[in-house]
């Protein structure tokens, strides 16, 4: 699918110093892996067809389970199957780890929304580039980290890695906020949608776990809602179909006798259709002779001549 660039963007990070005074990462890369995963053809092959997609968070590859995602993906939340967009904001088209373990890779921002905030972000010296990578994570143990595929860089607010190229400055800054809004407005975005967007930032950074509770939640209830909607749909074009049935009976029904049968949701409604069946069961039905019926015989045969040029009969 072709997709609009916004801008193209370059960075780098160092996996052997991560730029943290506090809280520093515990990774230790094995670089001829880290090299020997970039230059593996699948790396090759997802730059050249421009395939290797991030995102705005980790969320989406998070929420999916997988590294590699699709645009729209079923997921299950609560035993509930529910269906995510998963709309990439950026796409690597160059990557590379030079021995010293300096990584280089350059970005396709796409023209989305969150593409938009990424740029935004970007431009406000907020959050990072935070690789999706598979393979032997050591850092719990303070063993090596061997990477053996890469997936693509999604866009978080606070990277492991910090960028040598683009100093990060702190959101609670009146500055940094200013910068940021203005920074959001040329994108696009109102006032309102700007505000709404910082405050998430600053949600996010206070309790990350909170917030992707809260995320799959909503996403739960907007799972719910769909389905409750379909449900609707569905009633409302077999009440259509019902009425449109009870239209082509053959004898009168008032409105309150179709209303009943089209609803069908109260007592009242069981009555008034009860009492409509007793009344068509309580007429008498009679036969009536064809005119100028005759009968004739020949042997054991019987044949019938039917004469309907006599008085026209109607049934009622």
């Amino acid at each position: 699918m072709e997709r609009k660039i916004l801008r193209k963007v370059k960075d780098r990070f160092n996996l052997f110093n991560d730029g943290r005074k506090l809280n520093s990462n515990k990774r230790k890369y094995v670089i001829k892996a880290v090299q020997s995963m970039i230059e593996a053809a699948q790396t090759n092959e997802l730059l050249r067809l421009g395939e290797a997609y991030g995102y705005y968070g980790h969320q989406p590859r998070q929420r999916a389970n997988k590294l590699s995602i699709g645009e729209t993906e079923v997921i299950n939340i609560k035993g509930r199957p529910v269906v995510v967009e998963n709309v990439p904001s950026n796409c690597t088209t160059s990557l590379s780890c030079s021995d010293d373990g300096i990584v280089t890779h350059e970005q396709d921002i796409f023209d989305t929304p969150t593409g938009r905030i990424i740029d935004s972000l970007i431009k406000s010296g907020v959050g990072g580039w935070s690789w999706a990578t598979s393979g032997r994570d050591g850092s719990s143990a303070g063993g090596e980290c061997i990477t053996n595929n890469y997936y693509g860089m999604d866009y978080v607010l606070q990277p492991n890695y910090l960028s040598l190229d683009h100093p990060q400055m702190m959101m609670e800054s009146t500055q940094q906020h200013d910068k940021l809004l203005e920074s959001l407005a040329s994108n696009g975005f109102d006032d309102d949608s700007a505000d709404n967007i910082i405050k998430s930032f600053s949600r996010q950074t206070a309790n990350p776990e909170r917030i992707a509770e809260l995320e799959t939640e909503t996403m739960y209830l907007e799972g719910v809602n769909a389905s409750l909607e379909e449900e609707v749909k569905a009633l409302k074009r077999g009440k259509d179909m019902l009425l449109e049935a009870v239209e082509s009976l053959p004898f009168y029904l008032t409105t309150e006798q179709k209303d009943a049968i089209s609803n069908l949701s109260s007592e009242r409604d069981l009555k008034v259709i009860s009492m409509m069946f007793e009344s068509v069961g309580d007429k008498k039905l009679k036969t009536f002779e064809p005119a100028n019926a005759t009968v004739s015989a020949t042997g054991e045969k019987m044949k019938h001549e039917i004469n309907y040029s006599g008085t026209r009969r109607r049934f009622s």
